[in-house]
């Protein structure tokens, strides 16, 4: 159970709970020094023993990619009512060394630090009933305008405070200030700590100032420890590679990694009918800046499936009759292809029904001068059982690739809504999909199509497994899974060349 107390109230009878350092950072406050308002979270142990229960461990070879699933169930844990009844009326805060503006934001912060310290546990230890207990409690502190950061102690040695600025600058009095405050810190705990501090607001405004938002217990590097030998360590440069390309979803957020095969968009994530100027322009912002920071790599753009449930209107349908959707995005790749001269951008074509409205897209498309061509491929997204059925008339249609949505196949071939938080269960249940794609990716071989896969589903071990044998092209992925999808997939490869061996 997620516990929540203001670090001002923090008590020794609190201790066990919350931590010796957050309680001395308690005492800090209720002694007059400035300490920043805000309030210290344990984390909840029995609902991330739950999740890490129901997937495997105990081999090494599929270690990363459960552990890449259990992130992706974790992040879709809505924040708890206690954090938002703590939290919700403030529109900053500040852990973990990051400015975060939403609650929402914050939940997944501390999630994910939580789940790194668990991560730490399960490399050493392997998987043990007890792997959820004793994670460190995390500080969260109320900012306004966070203008520097970072840490400070007292170097008896050199009878100063040495102080390190992680991001922005110190005015000398905020120097000076900082200097008394580590002074009288280690004064009131009789023991030396080095201490976070963060700048929020100028000194002068109300509630400005340098604050304390953390301790930790003061330790000199010792130079002559060496690395164990025999300990592995992986090389931070040390990059696993994989013939499966990765592609990586940047409909949200900034363009970060750069060990990607290509990007993919899903514009109805940034196009906004109710907000058309703006979302249009950040639509066409985000093509040209992905297309520009990867000038060699293809960057797919996902035309805008607007869905408002199963059976409804939606995806080519949709773009076909309703002009106020379909025209901005030929606008925005209009900008990109043709006024930026960015020929890297590409288009996806999303759910589609049947080949006669495949056919209606390309020819609208054709009328705006975006006809397939070498410098244009025109993909198609597959999401129902009867474009698998049918992928041959497709094909013969004129298409350059296939994007299996592969969390829209098994909604619609197990007839549940995938959206609905009480029916995910049924995500699990693949093995009658997988069947049932196998004859279309076999045509897709044959023709010699490309296809890529997307969805939360793709990385379940069983999933991944059948689509690399299959000899799927990429993986769509997102950020936060770009770091572990190249080991997984190189872990999978590697399995399946050992069992054809």
């Amino acid at each position: 159970m997620l516990e929540i107390l203001p670090i001002k109230l923090l008590s020794d009878d609190d201790a066990l709970i919350f931590g010796k350092l957050n309680v001395a950072l308690g005492k800090l406050a209720r002694s007059g020094l400035p300490v920043a308002q805000g309030v210290a979270v344990t984390p909840p142990e029995l609902h991330l023993k739950i999740i890490l229960e129901h997937f495997d461990f105990g081999h090494k070879e599929i270690f990363e990619q459960s552990l890449t699933l259990v992130k992706k169930e974790i992040n879709s844990t809505p924040p708890p009512e206690i954090l938002i009844r703590e939290a919700g009326k403030h529109k900053r805060f500040f852990a973990n060394g990051e400015v975060i503006k939403s609650v929402r934001e914050l939940w997944l912060n501390l999630l994910g630090v939580w789940l790194d310290q668990i991560k730490q546990r399960l490399w050493k230890d392997g998987f043990y009933l007890g792997i959820t207990e004793g994670l460190d409690p995390q500080v969260v502190v109320f900012v306004k305008k966070p203008e520097a950061y970072g840490r400070a102690y007292f170097d008896s040695l050199q009878d100063d405070s040495v102080i390190s600025v992680k991001h922005g600058k110190l005015h000398p009095n905020d120097l000076k200030k900082l200097d008394e405050i580590v002074k009288s810190a280690n004064k009131k705990l009789f023991t030396p700590h080095e201490y976070e501090w963060v700048m929020d607001l100028p000194a002068g405004r109300q509630g400005g100032g340098v604050k304390l938002i953390g301790l930790n217990p003061l330790s000199y590097p010792d130079v002559s420890i060496q690395h164990t030998p025999g300990v592995y360590r992986k090389d931070e440069d040390e990059k696993a590679k994989s013939a499966v390309k990765v592609f990586l979803d940047m409909s949200g957020g900034q363009v970060v990694e750069d060990n990607i095969d290509g990007v993919y968009i899903a514009s109805e994530k940034i196009f906004d009918l109710n907000k058309p100027r703006e979302s249009f322009e950040n639509l066409a912002w985000r093509m040209v800046e992905c297309a520009m920071t990867f000038p060699d790599l293809p960057i797919l753009l996902k035309l805008a499936d607007k869905s408002e449930g199963m059976g409804k209107v939606r995806g080519a349908l949709r773009l076909l009759h309703q002009k106020s959707l379909f025209d901005p995005l030929i606008d925005a790749l209009d900008f990109a292809r043709h006024k930026k001269g960015l020929n890297n951008v590409h288009i996806v074509i999303p759910f589609v029904r049947s080949v006669e409205e495949l056919m209606q897209i390309k020819r609208d498309l054709a009328v705006k001068k975006l006809m397939r061509k070498n410098s244009l491929q025109i993909w198609m997204e597959v999401a129902t059982p009867e474009n698998i059925i049918n992928l041959e008339e497709y094909l013969l249609a004129g298409l350059d690739g296939i994007v299996l949505n592969m969390d829209e196949l098994i909604a619609h071939f197990s007839g549940f809504d995938h959206q609905e938080a009480e029916l995910m269960f049924y995500k699990r249940q693949v093995g009658g999909l997988l069947k049932f794609l196998e004859d279309g990716l076999k045509l897709l071989h044959k023709s010699k199509k490309l296809f890529l896969a997307v969805g939360s589903i793709v990385l379940y071990p069983e999933v991944l497994d059948f689509l690399v044998e299959k000899g799927v092209y990429g993986v769509v992925v997102e950020r936060y899974e770009a770091p572990s999808i190249r080991d997984n997939l190189h872990q999978t490869e590697k399995r399946l060349v050992l069992k054809r061996m």
